[in-house]
């Protein structure tokens, strides 16, 4: 199988210089890597474009307008050749063999992507209903594993099957969901995440979503919670739920109003998301029990 490394990057110069030439040492599998861009106003582009001599499979695409995390993702992955496609943030320093780890369950045609095992985190994703809302936990195992989502910058995926459902939501512009998002819309199609323990990577959290404003990122993140279940749930009573308990939240906490607002706002904007019904929502709930 031909295979994609994809970095995706915004202002992260500094982090690149640590990790850029690592992640490329260490993923020989791959034919091709392609560094996108999301409008850096650093010299991102510019280091990157002076390793092109050295590697010559090193490929960049440089957006001239921020894009947000989801539809930078999701160029990438379109012009991408390869049939299996390595998702990954600039901060992950990867361990040797991680690709090869995973290559194995690729065998699987319904397979849609694989999880890397985090260091320190070495977990997969978990989901569950509660208070209306779709919470998130971790789970560990030392096997491969079913996840419910896989990390958008730490998992490999199969390019066909991420260009079905449209790629990332972006409706979560600028962050955070879009991996939740995916995998439910991925599990509801009737395909599968899995959590691969082999699969080793460091994360050292240098990501640039840092540098936003601690306030803007709890809002964001508020939004995006609620999106996720407005996109993702259609049974009746989970939504009537859903809508009690949004009115408990502005009843404790008045900024809610605007989070609701927000998040209406944002999905008129957005077309509706691509997924089947092959599972409902409760049914992958039940599965992570």
């Amino acid at each position: 199988m031909n295979i994609s490394v994809i970095i995706t990057n915004w202002n992260g110069k500094s982090i690149l210089e640590k990790h850029l030439e690592h992640i490329i040492k260490t993923s020989p599998e791959a034919s091709e890597f392609i560094f996108t861009d999301d409008a850096s106003t650093d010299d991102s582009v510019a280091y990157v474009k002076s390793l092109q001599k050295k590697y010559k499979n090193l490929k960049i695409i440089a957006h001239k307008t921020n894009q947000g995390f989801a539809q930078n993702s999701n160029n990438a992955v379109k012009v991408a050749k390869g049939e299996l496609v390595v998702l990954l943030n600039s901060d992950i320093h990867p361990h040797a063999g991680y690709i090869t780890a995973c290559l194995k369950h690729f065998t699987d045609p319904k397979l849609f992507g694989v999880s890397f095992a985090e260091v320190g985190h070495e977990n997969f994703g978990k989901v569950y209903w509660k208070d209306g809302y779709i919470q998130i936990t971790p789970g560990t195992s030392d096997k491969t594993h079913i996840a419910a989502y896989i990390s958008g910058g730490s998992s490999i995926i199969n390019r066909e099957l991420f260009l079905k459902l449209g790629g990332f939501d972006t409706v979560y512009k600028p962050f955070y969901f879009e991996d939740l998002d995916l995998g439910l819309r991925s599990w509801r199609s009737g395909y599968k995440m899995l959590f691969e323990p082999k699969a080793v990577v460091e994360h050292q959290h240098e990501q640039t979503i840092s540098k936003f404003p601690k306030k803007f990122l709890i809002y964001v993140k508020e939004r995006n919670h609620l999106i996720s279940v407005l996109r993702n749930i259609t049974d009746k009573k989970m939504l009537w739920f859903n809508f009690f308990a949004q009115i408990g939240r502005v009843l404790t906490g008045p900024n809610y109003i605007k989070i609701i607002m927000a998040a209406k706002r944002q999905i008129r904007q957005y077309p509706s998301p691509i997924a089947s019904n092959v599972l409902s929502t409760q049914q992958i709930f039940e599965m992570f029990k």
